[in-house]
């Protein structure tokens, strides 16, 4: 594949390439350059933008299902009178559909890379698997609750036999948090994780009230805790930290943790906090998250990094906070939170997760800033053509891997009968 004359942006250091080739071969990108020759398709990129494909670092794709099951309602609401009681409904079908729907979702949007946390895993990944979206998977496990040992079996004869199997899919371990997780529960994944080399990926600090416990009945912070017992060290996916302390984000950055930032679900519940500044300055790596549709609505990470700019800025008072040049890099760095290096830069030698956006488009212009306008007003619509791996999985705006038709049908079908209370039971207790 080559794709002709094209302008390219790297997010990484906001450089612009004008009027370049690109030769893609197998599934990296070969050669950058002028004219250029080679085999397969020619795309004329003359009309757009290439970009690398934006991440999710963070994510529960299948609550796609309970899309609007829990509105203008506090977080301790949300989960215990709501999707901690639904997601007892959930089923294995449901979780590849729900999942089917989000990939389709994600990839029209531009997001190439997901981190997915939630249940059933296995059948997330005949999703991915077919999609072509490159994700990485971990079964979400508590140590506690009915059934909670079988469930933890599934969970980990899953990540046997699935890790290795695909480059494109990888495995990561999934234990929830430390507030619902037993210590003794969270040393053994700290176990698994030194013995087996899978990093863990788990919720941590996301409200004011897990801090406040875990000082009075620990002694530490729950950032703290997790590094004292094994979880927290290099590679580790922390999902929110939202309320992490100075010495937290210090901790962190020692160890060489990243932290997975979604701030549209925090906004909708009305919490306003500058842990984006504060980690950006601390030198933390960071990357956007969608969390899950019920929560945050949709798994756009462009309206993710725009809601980012805009809380940075309303929180600190501040409008020289989050700019654009501290936040466009954070878009595409997931391939570093999967251990990959070669995947976030239109570079020769990277693999292949490439957007192509329109130039022509009205809110794309005029051209004054091109970044800023890419954080403040890309749409949909603007992504033409997505590659993951070095193959085009939506062209002309259009999905090529997924009948979208026939999913959303059948997401219907099953929100049916996952939007229902049996009894008011949660799964699990959010809160103190």
């Amino acid at each position: 594949m080559i794709i002709k004359n094209t302008t390219i942006l790297n997010f990484k250091d906001l450089s612009v390439k004008k009027d370049v080739d690109v030769l893609i071969e197998e599934n990296r990108i070969k050669k950058i350059g002028k004219g250029l020759n080679g085999e397969g398709e020619v795309i004329d990129g003359s009309k757009f933008y290439l970009t690398p494909g934006v991440t999710n670092c963070h994510a529960h794709v299948a609550m796609t299902l309970l899309r609007g099951s829990a509105e203008d309602t506090t977080t301790f609401d949300w989960f215990n009178k709501h999707i901690w009681i639904y997601e007892k409904n959930l089923t294995p079908d449901g979780v590849y559909i729900g999942t089917l729907l989000g990939v389709a979702e994600m990839l029209l949007s531009g997001v190439t890379l997901v981190c997915d946390h939630y249940f059933y895993m296995d059948k997330a990944y005949k999703a991915y698997k077919e999609s072509g979206i490159r994700a990485d998977l971990a079964w979400a496990v508590f140590g506690t609750g009915e059934g909670w040992e079988e469930k933890f079996k599934e969970a980990m004869n899953f990540t046997e036999k699935y890790s290795g199997l695909d480059e494109r899919l990888t495995i990561s371990l999934g234990p929830h948090s430390p507030y619902i997780c037993p210590e003794e529960f969270l040393k053994r994944i700290a176990e698994i994780s030194e013995s087996t080399g899978l990093k863990s990926h788990i919720h941590v600090s996301e409200e004011q009230w897990e801090i406040d416990k875990s000082l009075k009945e620990k002694g530490r912070t729950p950032i703290e805790y997790l590094k004292d017992i094994g979880i927290l060290k290099k590679g580790t996916i922390l999902a929110h930290a939202y309320f992490a302390t100075d010495s937290d984000l210090d901790l962190i950055k020692n160890v060489g943790a990243y932290i997975s930032h979604a701030p549209k679900t925090y906004m909708r519940f009305g919490v306003v906090k500058d842990l984006l500044p504060r980690a950006i300055k601390k030198g933390i790596k960071v990357s956007f998250a969608s969390d899950g549709p019920a929560s945050n609505s949709n798994i756009n990470i462009f309206e993710v990094a725009r809601d980012a700019a805009l809380l940075a800025k309303i929180s600190t008072g501040n409008p020289e906070i989050g700019r654009v040049e501290e936040l466009i890099p954070l878009l595409s760095t997931g391939g570093e939170f999967i251990g990959r290096e070669d995947i976030g830069e239109v570079k020769e030698g990277f693999v292949a997760d490439l957007l192509l956006i329109k130039k022509d488009s009205p809110n794309m212009n005029p051209d004054t800033n091109i970044f800023a306008n890419i954080l403040y007003s890309l749409s949909d619509r603007d992504i033409d053509t997505v590659i993951v791996d070095g193959k085009i999985v939506v062209k002309n705006g259009k999905l090529l891997t997924i009948d979208v038709d026939e999913v959303v049908r059948e997401a219907n079908r099953i929100r049916d009968k996952m939007i229902v209370k049996r009894d008011e039971r949660p799964m699990q207790t959010f809160g103190v």
